[in-house]
């Protein structure tokens, strides 16, 4: 959980999850735009404070020095402060949400989700911005979905699925529900299978008996899509 150290205390997050568009403008001023379709990775650019004592954070070092920008890491936002980014705003409890199911009809830019709890057909399942985890992949929410009569519920999210569902999935949203094994380990909430892409060094500042880590850069670390 190095990487998930470097989140838990950075001073703030940038986060990119826009599709590639290409813009030009002509003489006249008129704006043509042209999307390439891509899977739409999440991108995030992570500042640490620079107040970690290095006697209390070797181990740390460690971790982060044998996965360099080579190995596979997970980033999950409920174990640290920034829980609010994932955080559910709909209307059902941790305990429903982790009985309902990611069906085999989900495609595209819809998620179909079954095993639905018994509750007003005016409770919002999702609000417009929720993160629905399927597999290893994250989506988000693009409009409020409430409960209503049906069996199954359709989600409109903001990419197309990245791998279809084979079988009924648990469901993960938000904080809430367990994902799939990534990297041999389960976890509690919506968590994004990342590598890192740069990857600042450090510098030693002496205090009294010890030394703060000060990095010279962000941790910036892309999405994983296999």
């Amino acid at each position: 959980m190095s990487l998930n150290t470097i989140l838990s205390i950075s001073e703030s997050v940038s986060i990119d999850d826009r599709r590639f568009v290409g813009q030009s403008i002509s003489r006249n001023q008129r704006i043509t735009t042209a999307e390439v379709l891509t899977v739409v990775p999440f991108i995030f650019d992570m500042k640490p404070m620079n107040y970690l004592l290095y006697s209390q954070n070797r181990d740390l070092l460690s971790s982060l020095r044998i996965n360099d920008r080579s190995l596979e890491q997970y980033l999950n936002f409920g174990t640290t402060g920034w829980n609010n980014y994932i955080k559910y705003r709909g209307d059902m409890t941790g305990v429903q949400i982790a009985a309902c199911q990611w069906q085999t009809s989900s495609a595209n830019k819809t998620l179909v989700l079954g095993n639905l709890p018994a509750i007003s057909s005016s409770a919002y399942i999702v609000k417009t911005g929720d993160f629905c985890q399927v597999g290893r992949y994250s989506y988000i929410a693009t409009a409020d979905v409430q409960r209503g009569s049906g069996a199954t519920i359709n989600i409109q999210v903001h990419r197309s699925l990245i791998t279809a569902v084979a079988s009924a999935t648990n469901a993960v949203i938000g904080e809430y529900g367990t994902t799939i094994s990534l990297g041999g380990y389960t976890y509690t909430g919506v968590t994004f299978p990342v590598i890192l892409t740069e990857y600042p060094n450090y510098t030693l500042v002496p205090m009294t008996n010890d030394s703060f880590i000060q990095w010279n850069g962000a941790f910036k670390a892309m999405e994983s899509v296999l």
